[in-house]
């Protein structure tokens, strides 16, 4: 009796481009699904792109109201002509800055990432560089938007924007305390914002669903990132505000 032909097999197919850039969004409200796509070939391009893109944007919008700020509120160590003659010099660097944000948000994925792999080996946790990368480039979304409702704040002030504070609106829980409030209290509770704390969540759970590990062991291994991010923005705050 001859032997049964054997059918061929073939790996079924994967997400078509669409697919793949759609399923990416699932990272606001499934984390789960959206780790699916990170093991396909330039999964972390994607949400890189439209981060620099959308947050580049933005910043180029936000230089008109940037200028006329500097203009009629200088900083206190700088004369009006000198804000006049230094008015030129930050217009061009807002434009390089907007330009080149992409490459601004691929280099400090790239240092977030290379602090994960890290923390994964310590942890003995088995992961790659790559993954970890865009893991953080897809989670880093929910960043984005944060972005963008900001410059929502900033184009609905329109005019009546007279400082630089103004041209940075957070949805953090600094709204809460009085004025004079102590600055590293500030600043830590301005980068404690709804979008920070999605992030946060977001990450944890989405590393947990990747490595197959617990969401406790998620959130420990993540927790690296969010706070090296947060030691960068009290140095910021306590300097800008």
């Amino acid at each position: 009796m001859a032997d049964a032909p054997v059918m061929a097999t073939h790996p079924a197919p994967g997400p078509s481009f669409l697919g793949r850039v759609l399923g990416m969004f699932n990272i606001f409200i499934d984390p789960r699904s959206a780790v699916t796509l990170i093991p396909l070939p330039w999964s972390w391009l994607w949400p890189l792109l439209l981060s620099g893109i959308v947050i580049g944007t933005c910043m180029y919008q936000t230089i008109p109201a940037t200028l006329h700020v500097f203009e009629i509120n200088p900083p206190g160590n700088l004369s009006v002509e000198q804000a006049q003659k230094a008015l030129p010099m930050i217009e061009k660097t807002q434009k390089i800055s907007a330009f080149v944000m992409p490459v601004m948000i691929g280099v400090m994925l790239a240092l977030f990432a290379g602090l994960l792999s890290a923390t994964c080996a310590v942890m003995d946790i088995r992961a790659k560089f790559r993954d970890n990368y865009a893991l953080l480039a897809t989670a880093g979304l929910v960043g984005t938007l944060g972005y963008a409702a900001g410059f929502a704040v900033i184009k609905l002030k329109g005019d009546s924007i007279q400082s630089m504070q103004e041209l940075r609106p957070g949805f953090g829980f600094d709204l809460l305390l009085p004025e004079g409030a102590n600055r590293l209290l500030y600043a830590a509770l301005n980068y404690f914002s709804f979008f920070t704390i999605w992030y946060i969540v977001v990450l944890g759970l989405a590393f947990a669903a990747l490595y197959g590990t617990s969401k406790g062991k998620g959130f420990a291994a993540t927790a690296p990132v969010w706070m090296l991010a947060l030691l960068f923005a009290m140095v910021g705050a306590m300097f800008n505000r």
